[in-house]
Formats: structure tokens, sequence, C-alpha cells
């Protein structure tokens, strides 16, 4: 990436990133007033908005090489299973631990 496409690259990713906070909230405060079979729904889309924020946080770190960019990841190599619904990405565990070294 040329520092053009960079700047642009991170400019979206902060922009994704505001909007997947905000969403996150939203989805908040619709959990508080739901039940059941819904209230499941809902936590599941929690679930997964959590890990797109944490993989678009961590690719924004990527592009400013504060983390490193596996192949495996580029690739699809390695993927976990589809039917994951019960549980997070086991690979968010590791992309949220290499965030938290960087930022510190």
């Amino acid at each position: 990436m040329n520092f053009n496409e960079r700047t642009e690259f991170l400019l979206a990713m902060v922009e994704a990133s505001n909007t997947i906070a905000s969403v996150q909230a939203a989805l908040q405060r619709a959990q508080r007033q739901c039940h059941g079979e819904i209230y499941d729904h809902v936590e599941l889309m929690s679930r997964r908005l959590y890990e797109l924020r944490i993989k678009s946080d961590w690719l924004r770190y990527a592009a400013l090489e504060k983390v490193e960019l596996p192949l495996q990841y580029a690739d699809g190599e390695g993927r976990q299973g589809v039917d994951r619904r019960l549980s997070l990405d086991r690979r968010i565990i590791s992309l949220r631990k290499q965030l938290l070294e960087a930022s510190a």
C-alpha cells in the first residue's frame, strides 16, 4: 500500500470502528428489551459484531505495522469450521491479545 492508500484505508477503518461501536450500543439497548429466542438471536449478533470490531481494529494495527499479519489469515488456510454459533471465533482471543500488546 502506498501512503495515500494506507491513509484512506486507516480513515475508513476508523469510520468502520465508530459505526460498529454505535451498532453495539444499539444492540445492547435492544437486548435489554427482549427475551426468549429473540434474545438469543440478538446475543449472537452481538458476539459477531464484537468479533468484527476486534478484526477491524487488528487490521488497522496491521496496516500501521504494529502487529504482524500472518499469511494464514490472508490466504484462508487454517480456518475454523463454519458452525461456530455458540462461541466466539477462537482467533479473536489471540487478535485481542495482540491489540493489547501493541497499544501498551
